[in-house]
């Protein structure tokens, strides 16, 4: 297969020496640093062709063409090559640009008479998937790329013909993956001042391990229904708490304001103040409210 990179950071790195190590590709590459030392060893080490420019790259005869560039950079990284693309390759967009630039960028593309445009979005880590890493896609040959892709043992899963649903869904669960990795360290940051990281650490598994995930998300989710008044009130404490060991109280701030914008719902009525039995009713019933 001919495959090809417009930026060589971890993305390109990565996938390529994945390719290579599974079978022999012809990749070619470009990055901007590409007169840096780091980025020539890199491109040696994953077997890659190391170009001075990115049209040099869109100019091979490829099957699919990867843009992974700081996602501030898509629009002009896919600009650049505009005049070379043709009907053939697949175009891949990794970035994390949001939804409407991906769509910006293929309605450009739809102008020029080039519909393989796909938004791509990585799900997993890089480092241990390479390019078998869990991928997301979506855009109108999406279906046809995962029917490619399987051929070379890539893990994509085909999300929609909507340029932008598969970037909204890596977008939705950072909320919670990113949100939880920074929580943790509010957490675990006032249990060691504490001295309490293991025991706090013990009683976080405990709860977390006693059931499924779906179960402790919907009595987490239905619990805010009854309880939100008075949990703003136990979020008051903790922040005091928090501030009386001279940390400052990021995540719970942002918790607390949750609540109060839950509390402000009336769901407690809404419900006559008994629980909702599943947590996409009370869901639901928030976005219309």
């Amino acid at each position: 297969m001919n495959i090809g990179f417009i930026g060589f950071g971890e993305v390109g790195y990565e996938m390529s020496k994945g390719f290579n190590n599974q079978q022999n590709h012809k990749i070619y590459v470009y990055d901007p640093l590409f007169e840096r030392k780091e980025t020539i060893q890199r491109a040696k080490e994953a077997h890659t062709t190391l170009f001075d420019d990115p049209i040099k790259v869109a100019q091979k005869s490829l099957d699919v063409l990867f843009v992974a560039v700081p996602a501030s950079y898509a629009v002009e990284a896919w600009e650049t090559v505009w005049a070379h693309l043709n009907h053939k390759t697949f175009y891949v967009d990794l970035s994390t640009a949001s939804a409407a630039t991906k769509q910006q960028i293929n309605t450009g593309m739809m102008e020029k008479g080039i519909r393989s445009f796909i938004d791509g979005a990585i799900m997993g880590p890089l480092k241990e998937g390479q390019h078998k890493v869990p991928t997301s896609v979506s855009g109108y040959k999406a279906e046809e790329f995962v029917h490619w892709g399987n051929d070379l043992d890539m893990n994509l899963t085909f999300v929609s013909t909507g340029v932008g649903d598969a970037t909204n869904i890596k977008f939705i669960r950072s909320i919670f993956t990113k949100g939880l990795s920074t929580l943790l360290h509010e957490v675990m940051e006032i249990a060691e001042l504490n001295q309490l990281e293991d025991t706090i650490l013990e009683s976080i598994t405990e709860t977390m391990d006693k059931e499924p995930f779906e179960k402790i998300m919907n009595r987490l989710i239905t619990g805010n229904v009854l309880h939100a008044e008075r949990r703003v009130k136990e979020m008051d404490n903790v922040i005091d708490f928090i501030k009386s060991h001279n940390q400052e109280p990021h995540m719970t701030n942002a918790t607390r304001n949750k609540l109060i914008a839950l509390a402000n719902k009336n769901l407690n009525n809404q419900y006559n103040g008994e629980a909702p039995q599943d947590w996409k009713s009370v869901i639901r019933m928030i976005n219309r409210t």
